[in-house]
């Protein structure tokens, strides 16, 4: 972006808005209902909404470490990142080829990873920390995508066994997984948030409108539910890792509008969490799965619209695969170098999506998954690394305000 080129994001908050929205709704919401059996509707609303305010706070903590990195240059205690120049987005017409760097220079980018903090607060150990958990929550989250898919079609047909159905979804999935641009991803995860929340409002219609044919007491708290669902909370922000990309994406003249934005945002999601898990909970009782599609009926009607929730969430899930997929074979490119081998880099992908497979074939429960990469990866992404990494970079402005006069 050039001196006297119009800036460049999105200026709408609208857009924004629903840039975050799609960035955090995702296959974890379908565990809530299931979450909320085991924990009690009570303790369940109280505890998605401390780890809603506590992952806000958190990524709010990566927004100040960015712009103190920026502030700094890149360099603090020895330790240094480069920082990168952004070139103009519209080329230079031939003809102005020799003044054209001196009327469009180019600007210091302001667009710093995750892993570019973690190696300004805590060295290469930080940004290996980032990297591994990244690889780790990523790889996790197209796993449970696995585990819907085979379940929902080995009961559409029931000749095909949940193995045999994941034999035949990973070819497919290795060949989306071979796209090495985001642009040629860009329609498939189009078509899979329209699905998502087409399906998403289809549950939510079924459950206001439908209850347990038998009455129940719902449970209010249980302790030992407790670890169970504050794991499943956590995996529902699942999009915690992408804050410093979405506040990139907004023009830089309306950055100051996107904390509210977001906050606002993640408000309202928290409280979508809540009503959708306390919901589903409600309306099969003690009879609810660990997938809340796997609850509901086939109609008998002209629409069937169990068959259609199922279809869609199936369909978004599969083409959000190779989307969440997308960040480990980007990182593991770059670390390894495989983006100048391109063989090496397929071979790489091949046993990505073998290992998810072997994954799913040793854990097919998909709540047991949600609250194993929930309690792990997540956690360290979305609570430990934020206030790790804040602690280091602003530890001394917090000297200074100890400090006696």
């Amino acid at each position: 972006m050039g001196v006297g080129r119009p800036a460049m994001g999105i200026t709408s908050p609208a857009k924004m808005t629903a840039n975050i929205f799609v960035s955090f709704i995702g296959a974890g919401m379908l565990g809530l209902p299931f979450a909320y059996k085991e924990a009690g509707i009570m303790e369940g609303a109280l505890i998605m909404a401390v780890v809603g305010y506590l992952s806000v706070a958190a990524m709010l903590m990566l927004i100040d470490c960015k712009y103190a990195i920026l502030t700094s240059g890149g360099r603090a205690g020895g330790r240094s990142i480069i920082m990168d120049t952004k070139v103009p987005l519209i080329p230079p017409d031939s003809s102005d080829d020799e003044d054209e760097d001196e009327r469009h220079p180019p600007t210091p980018s302001t667009d710093l990873t995750y892993g570019d903090v973690g190696l300004y607060a805590l060295g290469s150990g930080g940004k290996r920390l980032v990297d591994i958990a990244v690889v780790v929550s990523q790889v996790g989250f197209c796993c449970g995508y696995l585990i819907y898919l085979c379940k929902n079609l080995s009961i559409y047909l029931p000749r095909f066994s949940q193995r045999l159905w994941l034999m035949l979804l990973l070819p497919p999935l290795y060949c989306l997984t071979l796209l090495r641009h985001l642009n040629k991803l860009a329609i498939f995860s189009l078509f899979a948030q329209v699905s998502n929340v087409l399906a998403l409002t289809v549950v939510f219609w079924f459950d206001f409108s439908h209850s347990e044919e038998v009455p129940f007491t719902p449970k209010e708290f249980s302790i030992k539910g407790f670890p169970f669902f504050f794991a499943v909370a956590i995996y529902c922000y699942e999009g915690a890792g992408m804050i410093l990309s979405l506040e990139e994406s907004m023009a830089e003249h309306k950055r100051d509008k996107f904390r509210s934005t977001f906050v606002c945002t993640m408000t309202g999601l928290t409280m979508l969490y809540i009503c959708f898990g306390v919901s589903g909970y409600a309306s099969f009782g003690p009879h609810t799965m660990d997938i809340i599609t796997l609850n509901l009926p086939h109609g008998s009607g002209t629409v069937d619209f169990a068959a259609m929730v199922k279809i869609c969430l199936g369909v978004s899930l599969f083409f959000t695969y190779p989307l969440m997929m997308f960040p480990v074979t980007h990182l593991l490119d770059k670390t390894f170098g495989f983006a100048t081998v391109p063989y090496r880099g397929n071979i790489m992908r091949l046993i990505l999506v073998i290992m998810t497979g072997m994954v799913v074939s040793a854990v097919p429960n998909f709540a047991i998954l949600m609250s194993l990469i929930g309690a792990t990866c997540c956690t360290l992404l979305a609570f430990i690394l934020p206030a790790a990494f804040h602690l280091a970079i602003f530890k001394h402005s917090c000297h200074a305000a100890l400090a006696p006069d």
